[in-house]
């Protein structure tokens, strides 16, 4: 079968991660994805790995992530001849994708109206930081401000008697591309019915409190507000973190715990506490919740981690290992289903795969990130521009070719 976005062209005017990481899933399935960067050092996302405390590496691999399969082209988009290349690659272009401020699309004649009349079946995708309307419409906003902080989970992961948590890199760009993707794949599906193009817009905010959803919806219906409990104190012992005598850790998660509580307790061998007056009905486990988190915790770390693992799983006990990084990256479950890749031009080279798959359409081998502007050339001569063209528009810097960047 072919790639299921065989055919499509899409059309990058965006930096960063939220914006770009929908092309990149859709660059995963075959749609030629061209990477419009301005000149100089190109998209930020280029150096954004040598930000601290991001980890230190020789190898770009914030950038080897986002911009695999794609295609770069430099254009100062602020000179007269760049901006003709734009608006015939956006001419061209089934999606446009970009993540500019309202004023910056209007100030480039690049906004959603103006270009819906140079190609009226585009695809239009917008990402914002704080949304389309209101006094901060102009704010830039990064996943950690927007998504984490703005949407108040932030504020609710930590425990109590915690500092606030800090977001890992692009913790909320990546789920909220996916969001910007299925509104992409829902204007492709629009486009079939009517033939005609439209907008897509999606916010890091709006997508932050999708993710916090229960808990602001306890909000929005006038609940106490929520108190995030410390290891020690919480109200619930089935729904907690418990530390091995390796150091590891594992997070144990009990729903159906008027069911499952007298299991568990065979599973750990202290059938004894599911017949404790203190433990035997739920109410008083509630009650008595930070005497059983104290059992609990000494007993988890009489043993290590695979240990108890052999004991949960073999009495089908719900729980999470918590895990490294370095963990992560040779777990046996993550390479049975496909959740990294390998660079078919870097043998040896892994990537993270995107998380979506269907059946009949497989994904393309992924590819290694292109250098700035290296397929400037390639690309002008698929919009039909001649090599005296093509040679001008470098010249005046309009168009910039290949670097090494």
């Amino acid at each position: 079968m072919s790639a299921l976005f065989e055919g499509l062209r899409v059309v990058e005017i965006a930096s960063f991660v939220f914006a770009p990481g929908a092309g990149t899933v859709m660059a995963d399935f075959g749609a030629e994805v061209i990477h419009v960067e301005p000149p100089g050092i190109g998209d930020p996302m280029r150096v954004l790995y040598k930000l601290r405390p991001l980890p230190e590496s020789e190898e770009n691999y914030c950038w080897m992530h986002e911009s695999r399969n794609k295609k770069s082209i430099v254009l100062d988009l602020k000179q007269a001849a760049g901006h003709d290349v734009a608006v015939d690659l956006i001419r061209s272009a089934d999606v446009l994708i970009t993540n500019y401020q309202p004023s910056v699309l209007n100030e480039l004649n690049l906004s959603y109206e103006t270009v819906r009349k140079i190609n009226p079946r585009l695809i239009f995708a917008h990402a914002t930081g704080y949304g389309e309307a209101g006094d901060e419409v102009e704010k830039p906003g990064y996943d950690a401000t927007a998504w984490w902080a703005r949407s108040g989970m932030m504020n609710a992961v930590r425990p109590a008697d915690a500092e606030l948590a800090m977001s890992t890199a692009a913790m909320g760009d990546h789920p909220s591309s996916i969001s910007l993707l299925a509104g992409i794949s829902m204007a492709l599906y629009a486009r079939e019915k009517s033939g005609e193009g439209t907008k897509v817009s999606s916010s890091l905010m709006a997508n932050g409190v999708w993710s916090n959803s229960l808990l602001i919806q306890s909000a929005l219906c006038g609940a106490p507000p929520y108190l995030p409990p410390t290891q020690a104190t919480t109200s619930n012992a089935m729904l907690n973190h418990y530390r091995t005598s390796d150091g590891q850790a594992f997070f144990l998660l009990l729903i159906k715990e008027a069911d499952e509580f007298g299991t568990f307790c065979d599973a750990i061998g202290r059938e004894d506490l599911a017949r404790d007056v203190r433990f035997a009905e739920l109410s008083n486990r509630r009650a008595n919740s930070q005497a059983l988190v104290a059992i609990l915790s000494e007993l988890f770390a009489s043993q290590p981690l695979s240990y108890w693992r052999k004991l949960l799983d073999e009495h089908s006990i719900t729980f999470g290992i918590i895990a490294s990084n370095e963990e992560v990256v040779t777990d046996p479950q993550m390479h049975a289903n496909d959740v990294f890749a390998e660079f078919a031009d870097s043998p040896g080279q892994q990537v993270v795969n995107s998380p979506i798959s269907l059946a009949d359409y497989p994904k393309v081998a992924p590819l290694l990130p292109p250098t700035l502007g290296q397929h400037s050339d390639e690309i002008l001569t698929s919009l039909g521009y001649d090599e005296n063209r093509v040679r001008t528009l470098k010249e005046s810097g309009a168009v910039v070719g290949k670097s090494t960047l």
